[in-house]
């Protein structure tokens, strides 16, 4: 799940993450992988306010791993609990 442009949730098939591969040899450690990155983001965003550099670009790069054209800046303060 993914969050569109609007703020709502936006599901992605499996099959577009190729760093895990697809079909019947697909990656073992993946649902683990997963569920860590969906545990880190939620203590991510718990204790802390997230805020993306403004005026920074914001472009996928054309590659088999998910990361960011001119790499993602942002400021991250720790929450007041």
């Amino acid at each position: 799940m993914w969050i569109s442009e609007r703020g709502g949730v936006r599901h992605e098939p499996s099959y577009k993450f190729l760093a895990f591969n697809g079909g019947p040899r697909t990656c073992l450690g993946k649902r683990v992988a997963f569920t860590q990155m969906k545990m880190i983001t939620a203590v991510v965003i718990h204790n802390y306010e997230v805020h993306v550099m403004e005026g920074h670009p914001m472009r996928p790069s054309n590659s088999i791993i998910l990361h960011m054209k001119h790499g993602s800046k942002g400021k991250l303060a720790r929450r007041r609990l």
